[in-house]
């Protein structure tokens, strides 16, 4: 029988537990600071838009405010009741421009239709 020669055995590297602690700890870290980051974006974003709903919110309030500030003025009221409703003062005359082409030819009313009920 043959004899082998002397069989050298490399030391045993085992995994410090240590080492491998520290990569998860640095794997924890590092995809956590990745998620507040998404989640800073994320806020940011709903930031800028709860901004600009704002602006738009107190652009509407300040129309609104000076709606009611007018409505409550006479003046106002009556211009918006002399050009909406077309109402008129008594005594007063109206003039209603006539556009050409759009006006129709007078006919005088029959004899006994002067006046309508």
């Amino acid at each position: 029988m043959k004899k082998m020669g002397k069989v050298v055995r490399l030391p045993k590297r085992s995994l410090n537990w240590r080492v491998i602690a520290a990569g998860m700890l640095t794997l924890y870290f590092f995809f956590s600071f990745i998620r507040l980051g998404v989640a800073l974006y994320q806020t940011n974003l709903q930031i800028k838009s709860y901004s600009e709903q704002k602006a738009l919110l107190e652009a509407e309030g300040n129309r609104l405010r000076e709606q009611i500030r007018e409505l409550n003025d006479n003046d106002y009221i009556e211009r918006l009741a002399r050009e909406e409703l077309g109402l008129v003062k008594p005594g007063e005359t109206v003039v209603i421009t006539a556009v050409p082409g759009q006006v129709r030819p007078y006919i005088p009313p029959r004899p006994g239709q002067e006046f309508r009920d």
